[in-house]
């Protein structure tokens, strides 16, 4: 991985002021956010992806990327594990929706939320009313299919 730019710069007596620091991965392309972590697993024809850190504006492009390779090879049921998230604002519940949208009708979609930092946000904007969401990932991995979506109580 390389750095594109670190350097800072001064105005006039004012404090330092960092730049932007941008990381390339080996093609060129930026690299995946330090603050966030993915792993994806396949148990069947059940595809898990665990985020692990935050889940915010600047990590959902690379998430909903993700999620859009994994809809592609069309699996019966699609876990997003939340459970090591530790910061969930409104671009990470836009690509939770848009994945609902694109996984109905072929694929099942689960969310796992453990923690209020991942059940609140879903709650307050009640995403908890549309999408499935489970307290843990065995429980979203072994739930039957249904057609009407149940959320957990907190």
């Amino acid at each position: 991985m390389k750095l594109s730019a670190l350097a800072t710069r001064r105005r006039h007596d004012l404090a330092a002021e960092p730049l932007v620091l941008i990381m390339f991965g080996p093609h060129g392309t930026p690299s995946l956010p330090a603050g966030l972590k993915l792993s994806e697993k396949l148990i069947g024809r059940t595809a898990i992806l665990a985020l692990d850190g935050e889940f915010d504006l600047y990590t959902a492009p690379e998430v909903d990327r993700a999620l859009d390779l994994i809809l592609r090879r069309a699996p019966r049921r699609l876990v997003v594990d939340l459970s090591q998230v530790s910061f969930l604002n409104s671009a990470g519940l836009e690509v939770l929706l848009a994945c609902h949208r694109r996984a109905a009708p072929r694929t099942d979609l689960r969310i796992v939320a453990t923690t209020r930092s991942t059940w609140r946000p879903l709650q307050i904007a009640r995403l908890h009313q549309t999408l499935v969401i489970h307290s843990s990932r065995a429980a979203a991995v072994a739930a039957p299919v249904s057609r009407e979506p149940r959320a957990r109580t907190p």
